[in-house]
């Protein structure tokens, strides 16, 4: 039983990630408004933004990769679980450099909290499940 449920898991989750990554890595930094509103985005200098801008179209693609991974081991558990546990522990160092930002609270956020969980309880949460149970 556990196992029908962790491949469950794994997909939803991988599918929810291609989701998010291709908001950005199709929309840049504006995004294409499937999480929050594209005209958040203020350009004071358009070089420096287009750096900017590529930049996160680049992480982004990499977190839809990373998705699709995760969506292969629904499939593929054995032969992803290694890789799976590696992305999920490094998203978890991910999203504690959130708590770094100064001057703002993902804690107070009711629009970023459930991503920052995710990332700092989930993702754990998760990469431990797939090393004792996969």
């Amino acid at each position: 039983m556990t196992r029908p449920v962790l491949r469950l898991v794994l997909l939803l989750t991988g599918l929810a990630m291609v989701a998010i990554g291709l908001n950005t890595a199709l929309g840049g930094m504006a995004t294409l408004g499937w999480q929050f509103s594209p005209s958040a985005i203020a350009v004071a200098e358009p070089v420096d933004f287009a750096r900017h801008d590529n930049n996160a179209r680049f992480f982004a693609g990499v977190f839809t990769a990373f998705g699709l991974l995760m969506a292969a081991g629904a499939v593929a558990l054995e032969r992803c679980r290694p890789a799976i546990i590696a992305f999920l522990l490094a998203l978890t160092v991910g999203g504690l450099f959130r708590l770094a930002q100064g001057g703002y609270s993902p804690l107070t956020d009711s629009d970023l909290l459930p991503s920052l969980l995710g990332e700092i309880v989930l993702a754990p949460a998760l990469a431990l499940w797939l090393w004792k149970k996969a």
